[in-house]
C-alpha cells in the first residue's frame, strides 16, 4: 500500500521532534560474522547507525544472544557479541553512545546522536550464577530476557516445555529489580508470564511479538497478557516479523493492525516498536530497514492517531519504563 506524500513527511518531522526508541535488534550478529560493520551505511542487514540516524531513531536495543550451539559457552558468547556492540560504538565516534539510562537517550535526542541500549536475550550466560548478571550490569546491560526457545536455569521457554520460573528464575527477577535492569518476557511460556508479573515490583517489557488472538504463533501474547502487562505498568514491543503476524506476504499494514489492536485493548501508552530486525529474514513489505521505521509512523497517522499518541508509542512508553527501573 502507498504511503500518502504528506503522511510520510509528517511522520519524518515527528521522528526529527520527539525520542524514538526501537526495543530489540540482533545487528551485531552479521558483524561477527564478518558480513559488515555497524558504522559504515550498507545494504546488508536491517539496521547500521547511519541508516537508524537518517530515520530519526533515537535508541535501538541491540542484543547479544549466545545461540543453541554456544549454550556450553554461553557466557563467553554473550561477552564477545557484547564486546562487539561496544566495539562498534566506540568506533563510530561521538554521534554513537552506549545509554543506560532514560536521560541519556533524550541527550541523544536533542543532539543528534543515536543512543544503544543493551540487552541479553536468554539467561545461559549466566550459568546459574546470579552474581554474573552484576557483571552484566557493570558492563551496559540494561535489559535481560530470561529466555530464549529453550528451558533453561530460569524458565522454561515457549519452545520447550509450559512451566514457570524456577527457583534459580526467581531470584534472577528480584536481582533484577534490585540492581535495576528491565525484565523482558519475550519468548516465556503463558505460565512464567504471569509469574513475573506477579513477583516483579518493576514494571516490564516484552520488546518483541506480536498479538496472537489476530495471528495464532506461539511467540505472541493472548489478549489477557496484554491486559496483564498493561495493569503491571509493562510496553509491548511489536514485532515487524512477517512469520509471527501472517501464512501469506504481509506489508506496513499488518504491522500497524497489531500494534492498533493493543491500543483498542489498553489504549496508547503500554505499546511500543520492537522490531526483531536482523533476527529474521521475513519483513513486511514497506518495513525492509530500519530507514522506512517512518513508513509504520505515516499509517499510524493515517488511521487518525494523535501526535500525543504517536509521541508515547514511538520512545515515550519506553522512555517512561527505563524511567522507572534502570539506576
Amino acid at each position: 500500500m502507498p504511503i500518502d506524500d504528506a503522511l510520510l513527511a509528517r511522520a519524518r518531522e515527528l521522528h526529527r521532534r520527539v525520542p524514538v526508541v526501537d526495543g530489540h535488534a540482533d545487528s551485531i550478529l552479521g558483524v561477527l560474522d564478518g558480513e559488515r560493520t555497524l558504522v559504515e551505511r550498507s545494504d546488508v542487514g536491517h539496521i547500521d547507525f547511519p541508516r537508524a540516524r537518517d530515520c530519526g531513531l533515537s535508541c535501538t536495543v541491540q542484543t547479544a544472544w549466545p545461540a543453541p550451539s554456544y549454550y556450553p559457552v554461553a557466557a563467553a558468547r554473550a561477552l564477545a557479541e557484547l564486546d562487539g556492540i561496544l566495539g562498534q560504538v566506540d568506533a563510530a565516534g561521538p554521534d554513537v553512545r552506549l545509554v543506560t539510562t532514560a536521560d541519556e537517550i533524550r541527550a541523544c535526542h536533542r543532539d543528534g546522536a543515536l543512543g544503544v541500549l543493551m540487552n541479553v536475550e536468554g539467561a545461559e550466560p549466566l550459568h546459574g550464577d546470579i552474581g554474573v548478571l552484576g557483571a552484566l550490569y557493570r558492563l551496559g546491560v540494561r535489559i535481560l530476557q530470561p529466555v530464549w526457545n529453550h528451558r533453561n536455569a530460569a524458565a522454561d521457554g515457549v519452545g520447550d516445555g509450559e512451566g514457570g520460573l524456577s527457583n534459580f528464575g526467581r531470584s534472577l527477577i528480584r536481582e533484577m529489580n534490585r540492581l535495576g535492569m528491565a525484565v523482558d518476557l519475550s519468548h516465556i511460556t503463558r505460565a512464567g508470564f504471569f509469574e513475573v508479573l506477579e513477583l516483579s515490583e518493576d514494571p516490564v517489557l516484552f520488546t518483541h511479538g506480536n498479538c496472537r488472538d489476530m495471528y495464532d504463533h506461539q511467540r505472541n501474547l493472548r489478549d489477557d497478557q496484554i491486559k496483564a502487562l498493561a495493569e503491571h505498568g509493562g510496553v509491548f514491543g511489536i514485532s515487524i516479523v512477517a512469520g509471527f503476524m501472517a501464512e501469506e506476504t504481509c506489508d506496513v499494514t499488518t504491522v500497524a493492525d497489531h500494534l492498533d489492536h493493543v491500543v483498542q485493548l489498553v489504549g496508547p501508552d503500554h505499546v511500543a516498536y520492537g522490531s526483531d530486525w536482523d533476527g529474521t529474514r521475513g519483513v513486511p513489505a514497506g518495513l525492509e530497514d530500519v530507514s522506512k521505521l517512518p513508513n509504520l509512523t505515516a499509517e499510524l497517522m493515517s488511521r487518525g492517531y494523535a501526535d500525543d499518541d504517536l509521541v508515547k508509542i514511538v520512545g515515550g512508553n519506553y522512555l517512561r519504563v527505563f524511567d522507572a527501573v534502570f539506576r
